[in-house]
């Protein structure tokens, strides 16, 4: 299993789940669960996707990559930071 991180700067949680609502589904048929966490005290908003390979998640990065920058540029104003990790552990 693995996750992608992409962690946009500010206090834009709503806006940024409303936007993904909004978003084309078929690019991420693959994808195994989805969380938008938020941090107001540091105001960071994050999205995790896990995927169940990394052929998978790669496979989906260039339309992720596309879906971070319109919300950079619609709601941020401010690049994201995309990292991929793998799952160590799932309970």
């Amino acid at each position: 299993m693995h996750a992608r991180v992409i962690t946009f700067p500010g206090n834009h949680v709503k806006e940024v789940v409303e936007f993904l609502k909004n978003v084309d589904k078929k690019d991420f048929e693959d994808v195994k669960g989805h969380f938008v966490l938020a941090d107001p005290n540091n105001e960071k908003t994050m999205t995790v996707t896990l995927w169940e390979s990394r052929d998978t998640l790669d496979a989906t990065m260039p339309a992720a990559e596309k879906v971070a920058k319109e919300i950079a540029k619609d709601i941020t104003g401010m690049p994201p930071k995309i990292e991929v990790y793998e799952v160590a552990d799932q309970s």
